[in-house]
């Protein structure tokens, strides 16, 4: 695995999670080890994501929207079992 292999890999990776067992995210992580300059790219990245996940956690979910797409999937469902009725029927 080369540099511009292991920066796809790794921007798959999600510390605190099982991800580092995975064979070709752990190869990355040893290539990034002895990298500095994967290993500053990597650092680079990782920062970007801490604030964009800080930022995602600043947007206020709208009063009553998991209700709303709920609903949303029940009629959605029940559109798709009515059509489903009425080719069998027909058939």
């Amino acid at each position: 695995m080369n540099s511009a292999e292991a920066r796809e890999v790794l921007l798959l990776y999600r510390p605190g999670t099982a991800d580092a067992a995975d064979p070709q995210i752990a190869e990355a992580l040893e290539l990034m080890a002895r990298d500095a300059e994967l290993k500053r790219w990597f650092e680079q990245h990782r920062a970007f994501q801490k604030v964009m996940r800080a930022k995602f956690r600043q947007i206020e979910v709208p009063a009553g929207l998991k209700a709303s797409l709920l609903n949303r999937r029940r009629r959605s469902r029940r559109t798709a079992q009515d059509t489903a009725r009425r080719v069998k029927t027909s058939a």
